[in-house]
């Protein structure tokens, strides 16, 4: 089954080209490898140690600053909003050199990312709207769409401008990941052009920033829920941590088994991407002798996967982190019975910088604080409808300090 026969369809390039554009999520072939080869760049050796660690770390910091203020104030925290704030902060930080001062601002949102989020709902909500392109030319919602994307646009553009001067003026350290795409060149001997370059950024903004800023809240709602994985998950981090080093080390950061464990368990029950796709371009059969014909679909469901008892066993609805500790993989599961990353030439090339995001921030949240689910929630949280799995409703929650042993 050759792979360059299952890509992105035309219609999901056309309902999401105002926003996306060209950019590695709506594009199949050469634009496609290109822009993987060049953002798989960041993830490779010192760039990874020194410039990813010093981001995650940073914003860590000021996401504990927050927490102290909700701490000592007894006021009730929404945790997934401070996980989005802190994930475009890292994401820009080290992406772009940018501060988009999500978690300096905390109490209000930037107006790029109010605009970010306006068009991607409404964008969203194309695919269930088949006359779109008439009702957007009269809706309120058209309207408010083009300008959230004329005001993405210019911001993107003026950050692209300033990155390029501060390059010709030698000003700016190369080890970004705007910078890569700006330098980089293509099979023709061509650079991208501003608006190449201004597709890429949104793309990868939208897989820096909500992935793992949903798996965050998913997963904290889980640990509140599960207080012996909570005692395990605290067993772990004060093994490892301490006074003298509240922060883990790079290092270090690969000893928080069992917070991995964690952060998986989270993936298989609440998959980021719950359902996922590929449309088939040329008539082709499946190693079952399933027939595929041009024009349709393969469709897969993780959240139906993690939750199936032939493939996790009878405890397969229970959260239970141990499952990838004591089983034979272990913390590398099969990437198609674990497929939260996905797998194959389109594997998610972060995640890596997800793990590591994630253990360094909870090791760190928790080494601190103590968390407490607001009384009078939904639980289960529902989702919202949208591109990934983000909750409904704010993850209301108590703040406190842990007590000194």
């Amino acid at each position: 089954m050759e792979f360059d026969n299952y890509g992105k369809s035309h219609t999901l390039h056309d309902i999401a080209y105002d926003m996306f554009g060209d950019g590695i999520f709506v594009v199949n072939g050469y634009k496609w490898k290109f822009q993987r080869r060049i953002a798989s760049q960041l993830f490779l050796g010192k760039n990874f140690r020194n410039l990813i660690y010093t981001s995650i770390t940073e914003k860590s910091k000021a996401v504990l600053n927050i927490l102290k203020n909700h701490a000592d104030s007894g006021k009730s925290i929404d945790l997934q909003d401070l996980f989005y704030r802190f994930t475009m902060d890292t994401f820009g930080d080290m992406s772009f050199s940018v501060d988009f001062g999500c978690l300096t601002h905390s109490e209000k949102k930037s107006q790029f990312v109010i605009s970010f989020d306006y068009a991607q709902d409404a964008i969203f909500r194309r695919f269930v709207n088949p006359l779109w392109r008439f009702t957007e030319k009269f809706s309120e919602t058209g309207q408010q769409l083009r300008k959230a994307c004329k005001y993405i646009d210019d911001y993107i553009y003026n950050m692209i401008n300033n990155h390029r001067s501060e390059l010709e003026n030698k000003k700016k350290k190369v080890n970004n990941l705007l910078t890569l795409f700006i330098n980089a060149v293509d099979d023709d001997g061509k650079k991208l052009n501003d608006k190449e370059l201004r597709d890429v950024i949104l793309n990868l903004i939208l897989a820096g920033r909500d992935t793992t800023a949903q798996a965050l809240s998913w997963m904290m709602y889980s640990i509140m829920t599960n207080q012996s994985v909570e005692e395990l998950l605290l067993q772990e981090i004060n093994t490892i941590l301490s006074v003298e080093m509240p922060i883990p080390s790079y290092d270090d950061s690969k000893l928080f088994k069992y917070t991995t464990a964690t952060f998986y368990e989270t993936l298989r029950l609440y998959p980021i991407v719950p359902v996922n796709g590929k449309y088939c371009f040329k008539d082709n059969v499946l190693p079952n002798n399933t027939p595929i014909f041009a024009g349709e679909y393969v469709e897969y469901n993780l959240y139906i996967m993690g939750r199936d008892e032939k493939i996790w066993g009878e405890d397969a609805k229970q959260f239970n982190p141990k499952r990838f500790l004591d089983s034979e993989d272990g913390l590398r599961p099969n990437k198609f019975k674990f497929a939260s990353f996905h797998a194959g030439p389109r594997a998610c090339l972060g995640q890596q910088f997800a793990t590591l995001e994630v253990i360094i921030l909870v090791a760190m949240m928790f080494k601190e604080f103590k968390f407490e689910l607001v009384p009078g929630q939904k639980s289960p949280p529902e989702f919202r409808d949208a591109f990934s799995f983000p909750m409904k409703d704010p993850l209301m929650t108590k703040v406190s300090y842990r007590t000194k042993l």
